[in-house]
C-alpha cells in the first residue's frame, strides 16, 4: 500500500508518537523547516497537518498545529514553521530544538483541503504568509509525480509571487 493510501485509509484513533528532529532548514530569519523522522509514520495526503505536544521538566505540556510540507513520497516528514512573537511553542522550534532533540506528533490530520495528483484537472494555488505549508507539499507532489505545472499565487508582507 503507497503512503497516499494508507493515509486515505479509513479513520482510525491517532496516538502520540515521538518525532526526531533529523535536520532543520533555514528558510528566512523566522521560518524553519523541521524534518523529521516519525518510526510508525503511516503516511499523509498532500494539504493535512499535525498536532504537536511539548513537555516542559515540570510537566507543563503546550499543543500547536502544523500543516505537513512534505509530499507523502518523503521519507522525512517536514513541518515549516514560522516564529511568532511571543508565542509558546513557535519560539521553541525556530530557536531551541536542534538535531537531534525529540517531541510528541500526532497525525495526520484534516482530510477537507487535500489534493493528490489523481484528483486531476488543472491547479490553481493561493497562499498568504505562513499558509504557503499545505501548498508546498501539493506542489513537491505533483512534482513528484511528474504532474504538469500548477498556478500558484503567493503574498507576503512584502510582495506577491507568481508562478
Amino acid at each position: 500500500m503507497t503512503a497516499i493510501e494508507t493515509a486515505a485509509a479509513p479513520a482510525r484513533r491517532l496516538e502520540w508518537q515521538q518525532a526526531e528532529v533529523r535536520e532543520i532548514v533555514v528558510e528566512t530569519f523566522r521560518v524553519k523547516s523541521l524534518l523529521l523522522r516519525v518510526a510508525s509514520w503511516q503516511g499523509h495526503l498532500p494539504g493535512q497537518h499535525v498536532d504537536i505536544r511539548l513537555t516542559a521538566e515540570d510537566g507543563y505540556q503546550a499543543q500547536r498545529s502544523y500543516s505537513i510540507a512534505s509530499p507523502p513520497e518523503d521519507e522525512l516528514l517536514a513541518l515549516t514553521v514560522e516564529r511568532v512573537e511571543k508565542g509558546e511553542v513557535s519560539p521553541y522550534l525556530v530557536g531551541e530544538l536542534r538535531v537531534g532533540d525529540r517531541f510528541e506528533l500526532r497525525g495526520p490530520i484534516g482530510g477537507y483541503f487535500v489534493w493528490t495528483v489523481a484528483a486531476g484537472g488543472p491547479l490553481c494555488l493561493i497562499a498568504g504568509g505562513s499558509g504557503i505549508a499545505p501548498l508546498m507539499a501539493m506542489l513537491r507532489h505533483r512534482y513528484r509525480q511528474k504532474a504538469h505545472s500548477p498556478g500558484l499565487v503567493y503574498c507576503t508582507r512584502r510582495e506577491v509571487w507568481r508562478m
